[in-house]
C-alpha cells in the first residue's frame, strides 16, 4: 500500500484548530471565503447561526464518520451521535445515515480508499484535512475526495462574483470545490515527493439525493498565489489580506457608479487597522505623560539609572552634538560634493495616518 507523510500538524477536531508545535495554523475555508468570495451565505439571522447551521454542520460529521469506519474497518456503522453546539448550549444528536453511506460505497466502486482525514500543510501558514485519498483500480492513480452534504437549493450563487458567474448553485458549488481540492493537490505533492495527483472528485450525499462529480484542478501558479495571501488574528478571528485579487478572476460587486473604486482591502481589515491606529495614539500619549513624571523623580532624586526588574529607565548625560549642514556644502561646493555622494536604492517608508 502507498504510504504517505504524517504531518506534524495536529488538528484539534473539537475546535477545529490546526497547530505546529506552538504556532497556530489556518485552515483553507476562511481564506476560500474572504479572497475568493465563494461558498459565502448572505447574512443569516440568529436562528440561522445558532441552530441550523450547527445543525447541518453535526448531521455532515456524522457522514464523514461512518464513511472513515468504514473505509477502516468494514463495518456498515450507520447510527452516529455527535456532540452539537445549539445556541448557548450542546446536545448531542444522533443521525441515521444510512442513505448517505450506500451512496458513497455505490460511488466507491472502480477505487479503493486509502486514507481519510489525512492532514497536508504547507508547514507554515495554511493546513488542512483531505477527506478521502482513493487509488483508481484501472490507473493506480491518486484521487483526493471530498464529501459536501450542502442542501443545493440554498447555496449561495456568488460571493464577490456576478450572479450571472454561475449558470446553477451545483456550478457554484464545483468552483469552490475546484479550489479547496486544487490546494488540497498542491499541498499533497508537496509533502509526498514523487507522488501525483491523477483526479480529484466529489461525493455530494444528501439523504436519497448523490452525485459523484470530477472536479477541474487549478493551475499551480494560481493556486501558489492564494496560498501566498497574508492573514493576521484578531480578537473577531483572522482577517486576510491579498494585494490584487484580480488575478483569480474576481470582478467586485459594485453600484454602477462606483466602478473605478475596487477596495482592495476587506472592511473587517480596515476597521481592525483603524483600531489600532487609535489605541496606539490613545497609547502613546499616557507613555509620554509617564515618561515625563519618571523622569522628573529620578533627577528630583539624583538618579541617573533605575532598573524597576520591568523595564529599565536611563537619563543620558547633557551632550553637544555636531551637525553637518549638507545642504550649504552642496550650495557652496557642489563639484565636492558630488564626488562624496553615494547613491543607494531605499525602499519606500509606509505611512498610517
Amino acid at each position: 500500500m502507498i504510504q504517505f507523510k504524517q504531518s506534524p500538524v495536529i488538528f484539534d477536531e473539537e475546535a477545529h484548530s490546526y497547530m505546529l508545535g506552538e504556532k497556530r495554523l489556518l485552515g483553507i475555508t476562511g481564506l476560500i471565503h474572504s479572497i475568493l468570495g465563494l461558498g459565502v451565505y448572505p447574512e443569516a439571522d440568529p436562528y440561522v447561526k445558532d441552530f441550523l447551521i450547527p445543525k447541518a454542520g453535526s448531521r455532515g460529521t456524522a457522514i464523514h464518520h461512518a464513511i472513515q469506519t468504514y473505509d477502516e474497518l468494514g463495518i456498515r456503522q450507520t447510527i452516529q451521535s455527535v456532540n452539537t453546539r445549539q445556541g448557548d448550549r450542546y446536545e448531542v444528536m444522533e443521525w441515521d445515515v444510512s442513505r448517505e453511506l450506500d451512496n458513497y460505497i455505490r460511488h466507491l466502486n472502480g477505487f479503493v480508499p486509502l486514507a481519510n482525514e489525512l492532514t497536508v500543510s504547507d508547514n507554515d501558514k495554511y493546513a488542512s484535512q483531505i477527506d478521502n485519498v482513493w487509488q483508481r483500480v484501472s490507473t493506480n492513480g491518486i484521487w483526493l475526495v471530498d464529501t459536501k452534504s450542502n442542501n443545493l437549493d440554498r447555496y449561495p450563487l456568488c460571493g464577490y462574483f456576478n450572479p450571472a458567474y454561475f449558470n446553477n448553485r451545483e456550478d457554484a458549488l464545483k468552483e469552490y470545490l475546484s479550489w479547496q481540492l486544487s490546494i488540497y493537490a498542491e499541498l499533497f505533492e508537496a509533502e509526498n515527493p514523487g507522488l501525483k495527483v491523477e483526479g480529484l472528485a466529489c461525493n455530494w450525499l444528501r439523504q436519497d439525493r448523490a452525485a459523484f462529480w470530477v472536479i477541474e484542478r487549478k493551475s499551480s501558479e494560481l493556486v501558489r498565489e492564494l496560498l501566498s495571501t497574508e492573514y493576521m488574528f484578531t480578537d473577531n478571528g483572522p482577517v486576510y489580506f491579498h494585494h490584487d485579487q484580480s488575478v483569480f478572476g474576481i470582478t467586485p460587486n459594485l453600484p454602477a457608479t462606483n466602478q473605478e473604486t475596487i477596495p482592495i482591502v476587506p472592511e473587517d481589515v480596515i476597521s481592525y487597522v483603524a483600531d489600532l491606529i487609535k489605541l496606539e495614539q490613545e497609547t502613546k500619549a499616557k507613555l509620554d505623560e509617564a515618561k515625563k513624571a519618571l523622569r522628573m523623580a529620578m533627577e528630583q532624586h539624583g538618579i541617573k539609572s533605575w532598573d524597576s526588574g520591568m523595564f529599565k529607565a536611563t537619563i543620558a548625560a547633557d551632550s553637544i552634538r555636531a551637525t553637518f549642514d549638507s545642504a550649504r556644502f552642496k550650495k557652496d561646493h557642489p563639484d565636492l560634493y558630488d564626488q562624496y555622494v553615494t547613491n543607494k536604492p531605499t525602499k519606500g517608508g509606509f505611512t498610517l495616518k
